[in-house]
């Protein structure tokens, strides 16, 4: 049953649609891992991954070791173009 058909769907007492993703009394029950997956992330529980993000896991190569180099061997980088702009502008304006 595909999800349009579910949102069509009539109430077998009533006839009435039911709103999108709501189960008829008799229909509870019947998808349990669905469900389970559905209270699970109600309670705040973290989904069980994808294949695809499983793979893409396996291939990260995690951080990289922070290096530092001795305070001897530190060299000020120049500011960007657009940074001296406003290193200027702030000049500007304490005078």
């Amino acid at each position: 049953m595909t999800a349009k058909e579910d949102d069509e769907r009539p109430d077998g007492d009533t006839r009435e649609r039911l709103p999108l993703g709501e189960l008829r009394p008799d229909d509870r029950g019947q998808d349990e891992v669905r469900e389970n997956l559905e209270e699970s992330i109600g309670r705040g529980e973290p989904r069980p991954l994808t294949r695809e993000e499983r793979e893409a896991a396996a291939r990260d190569p995690a951080r990289a070791k922070t290096v530092y180099a001795p305070a001897s061997e530190r060299v000020p980088k120049p500011p960007l173009p657009e940074d001296e702009k406003l290193i200027e502008q702030r000049k500007d304006d304490a005078t």
